[in-house]
């Protein structure tokens, strides 16, 4: 007996049922549970990312901060010892190095002795100033006679000034001898004191037990205070009518990144370098904790307190979109906004922007790059 249309429908419809049930879980295999990552939302100048997003970990956020206006872009500058400051130590006669006393970033005083040397001519020096006292006071009693005797009238005029001219000579043979000792230094016998004019620390030392050195040879020791330092400016011509004494100078160094110092200009030179059409200036550092050394190359700009501030960014923070520039700031966490901005001066680290934003905004440093290529649709 044939069965009913709705019966046929029934068994159909169940054995469907059955299919999908037993199809359902080998669909599945191979699969994660998990749901998709979000992607980003994003409007024409806004941003936005889940938390725990992975493009949060390539962003740096920073805080912009008011700074003086530059009035100069980064100059190539050199630090140097403070020469008013600085002994560079030689020795006045040739001689052997008996003892060494102090080394390289040891501090002295002013007086102390650095080394010992053998020194003949030293010795010559006392010799030639006791033959000189000697024939001093020879000569004295000699003129004081020569009165006794010209007040008795044994003697003529022409003999008392004979006496007195020899008194006067061995008198002025008398004071050579003596500041020639006084600059030999001090001692006893040969030993030569070589010592420093100034207090502050070892810098350089050029000297060693049994050297032979000579007079005038290359500074044996280099002392000075290194806390305070000298900096060399390279000043474009154009801009050195903006240079004054007094301004200020700040600059930054290859050895402490991210670290600003600051000096002061004491010295503007009198002449343009005809081949690199520079004007040198030199500024006074201060280095209380001996981080700046002697020699270092540094990037610096001249500043003036004239009024005009500007918000100081880093390089990375700021990028081009045609002929404008742009930087992201932190609308809320995992927000960022792109905003239009005006850069007043440029510098190998940082930047100085006139407008768009504020003194203690946040905003992105490292990363703005990439944001602004997912915002673009990049």
């Amino acid at each position: 007996m044939r069965a009913s249309a709705p019966a046929a429908f029934g068994r159909a419809f169940g054995a469907a049922l059955l299919a999908t049930a037993l199809t359902a879980p080998l669909a599945g295999c191979g699969q994660s549970d998990a749901p998709p990552a979000a992607a980003p939302s994003k409007s024409p100048d806004l941003i936005s990312y889940a938390p725990g997003s992975a493009e949060l970990d390539t962003v740096q956020i920073v805080t912009a901060t008011t700074s003086p206006l530059p009035i100069s872009a980064d100059m190539n500058a050199r630090l140097a010892l403070d020469e008013s400051q600085t002994s560079r130590v030689g020795a006045p006669v040739a001689g052997r190095v008996t003892q060494v006393l102090a080394d390289i970033g040891q501090g002295v005083k002013a007086g102390q002795a650095l080394a010992y040397l053998d020194a003949p001519d030293l010795g010559q020096a006392r010799a030639d100033l006791l033959t000189a006292q000697a024939e001093s006071t020879r000569k004295a009693r000699e003129m004081a006679r020569s009165h006794m005797l010209f007040d008795g009238g044994a003697i003529s005029r022409r003999d008392l000034e004979g006496a007195q001219a020899d008194a006067a000579g061995a008198g002025a043979e008398l004071e050579r001898a003596r500041l020639r000792l006084r600059n030999l230094g001090s001692g006893a016998g040969d030993a030569l004191a070589l010592t420093s004019s100034v207090s502050g620390y070892v810098i350089d030392r050029q000297i060693n037990p049994g050297q032979q050195v000579g007079a005038g040879q290359t500074p044996l020791y280099t002392v000075s205070n290194p806390r305070t330092l000298w900096l060399f400016l390279d000043v474009p011509e154009a801009s050195s009518s903006r240079a004054r004494i007094g301004e200020a100078v700040e600059f930054d160094v290859p050895a402490w990144p991210g670290r600003r110092f600051t000096g002061k200009i004491t010295q503007i030179g009198l002449a343009v370098d005809p081949a690199t059409r520079r004007v040198q200036v030199r500024a006074e550092v201060g280095n209380p904790d001996l981080a700046l050394k002697p020699e270092m190359y540094a990037r610096a700009r001249l500043v003036t307190d004239d009024g005009r501030r500007a918000i100081k960014v880093p390089n990375a923070a700021i990028f081009e979109s045609g002929m404008k520039n742009y930087i992201f700031r932190v609308e809320a966490p995992g927000r960022f906004r792109r905003v239009l901005v005006e850069v007043g001066e440029r510098g190998d680290s940082f930047s100085y922007v006139t407008s768009g934003i504020r003194n203690g905004e946040r905003i992105v440093g490292e990363g703005a790059l990439l944001l602004n290529a997912q915002l673009s649709g990049g």
